[in-house]
């Protein structure tokens, strides 16, 4: 895979006359996304290896790609004022010679997926089912849900 995405970023170098380093390189990630592009100061490619293992030819053709597209676009537009999926970004994908779709359509059956617990929370109209990551922030960080109904704040429920 590190060679699959080094292919990409040299088409991306052709294609617009620079020179791309090629971004670190993960194989971390788990669940129903095959492939992550991270920016920031220590910019990063995560794939899901589960996926990968089940349907290896298609992976290769269509995730590393996608990444790459993101990590080019991020670096020609550091501002952050293009959308993932927006025009620029499927221009590469044409230029790549692919289409632009958002989504894969991998077979998951056999993919281990995480699945979050639900806790349930109250407010002054309802009960709410928050997934274990708002739990966490709620529990750790303070943070702080409120309902869209009514605005209340939402609780514990006890």
């Amino acid at each position: 895979m590190h060679e699959i995405t080094r292919q990409w970023v040299t088409r991306a170098n052709r294609l617009y006359r620079r020179d791309f380093p090629v971004p670190e390189v993960r194989f971390d990630l788990h669940g129903r996304a095959a492939g992550q592009y991270r920016g920031g100061y220590q910019p990063c490619i995560r794939y899901n290896m589960d996926i990968a293992a089940v349907q290896f030819d298609a992976f290769c053709k269509r995730t590393p790609p996608h990444e790459v597209a993101h990590y080019i676009m991020d670096c020609l537009h550091p501002s952050k004022n293009i959308r993932p999926h927006g025009r620029e970004w499927q221009d590469l994908m044409q230029a790549y010679g692919l289409e632009p779709t958002r989504c894969h359509e991998y077979e998951l059956d056999n993919v281990r997926q995480r699945r979050q617990r639900r806790f349930t929370y109250v407010c002054a109209c309802r009960e709410h089912q928050l997934s274990t990551t708002r739990h966490n922030r709620v529990q750790y960080r303070k943070m702080e849900y409120r309902c869209t109904r009514c605005g209340e704040p939402v609780q514990l429920k006890s």
